[in-house]
């Protein structure tokens, strides 16, 4: 994993300000493998359970007067799959360190569940948000609290997430917008075990959508585990930052498959493949790591 947090915080630090949170008692060993800080890197000592920034840190939101709100919302480790007592404070103490506003939200919703394009258009999966295990209230009153703090005005809700990811089926493995009006779609060959699935969302993602908008293909790669076990690996897990676009790599031949699809989608950005196999050792990949702050990152979002 340093090799990767190594190359994955360079790029990161070539573009935008990070903060990255680690514990208190490896601050001196971390600036030294990093480079050392300055104004692009800030080392944040704050003990987490793990490194799912996008699940467990705040979400970002611009309100109507330009002011930066955090959303917080509930994690509660995937349903109590895993320990996450302090992954579930980051809104709050990440909040008072850098004096924002918090929201806590009426759902219980994971960052890596949502995806929107900035004008009002959302994408989520029905195994996440409805899973009992975040005992969240019924879809109408999830749309509505959607709409009220991300200013989602039309909810789509995709059927199927990937049958092997312990989040239940987040949206950034499945579908991320390139732009307000087009996006990529995971798909599947005959290898992979969840092709009729992927398939399935792409039909009911083209149905809801019509003309007006474009969907592109993105080949998911059937990856195992030493044992054999299916692994949540999925190009569409990429994060956007000026000038870049860093996609998971796995050592398959569908990474230069996908790497070419976002060049094409991307013409003003250069695409930089990370292998991200040490991470998706522990279940997830690059934009589960990353939680971008004051709309920077990602496409940005006005309530």
């Amino acid at each position: 994993m340093e090799s990767l947090y190594q190359r994955l915080i360079g790029f990161l630090r070539s573009t935008e300000t990070v903060h990255l949170l680690l514990a208190p008692d490896d601050r001196q060993r971390v600036a030294k493998l990093l480079g050392g800080e300055d104004e692009s890197l800030h080392l944040e000592p704050l003990l987490c359970n793990d490194i799912w920034m996008r699940d467990a840190g705040p979400i970002s939101v611009v309100d109507e007067q330009g002011q930066v709100l955090f959303l917080d919302g509930n994690f509660n480790g995937w349903g109590g799959r895993f320990p996450h007592e302090l992954d579930a404070l980051l809104p709050l103490l990440l909040a008072r360190r850098w004096r924002k506003r918090r929201q806590r939200l009426a759902i219980c919703l994971e960052g890596g569940a949502i995806e929107v394009n900035g004008a009002g258009l959302g994408l989520t999966t029905t195994p996440v948000l409805t899973h009992p295990n975040r005992a969240n209230p019924s879809r109408t009153a999830i749309e509505a609290e959607l709409q009220r703090w991300l200013g989602v005005k039309r909810l789509i809700w995709l059927p199927h997430g990937l049958s092997m990811d312990h989040t239940d089926g987040h949206i950034d493995n499945l579908v991320r917008f390139v732009d307000t009006k087009r996006m990529v779609c995971s798909i599947g060959d005959s290898d992979h075990p969840d092709t009729a699935a992927l398939a399935e969302n792409r039909s009911v993602l083209g149905e809801a959508l019509g003309p007006d908008f474009e969907l592109t293909d993105l080949p998911t790669p059937p990856v195992q585990s030493g044992s054999g076990q299916w692994l949540p690996a999925s190009h569409a897990n990429f994060y956007i930052t000026p000038g870049l676009v860093l996609m998971p790599a796995f050592g398959h031949n569908t990474d230069e498959q996908a790497a070419a699809v976002l060049k094409e989608l991307f013409p003003q950005h250069r695409v930089v493949q990370l292998d991200c196999r040490p991470a998706l050792a522990h279940g997830g990949g690059l934009h589960c790591m990353i939680q971008p702050l004051h709309g920077r990152g990602d496409l940005e979002i006005e309530r």
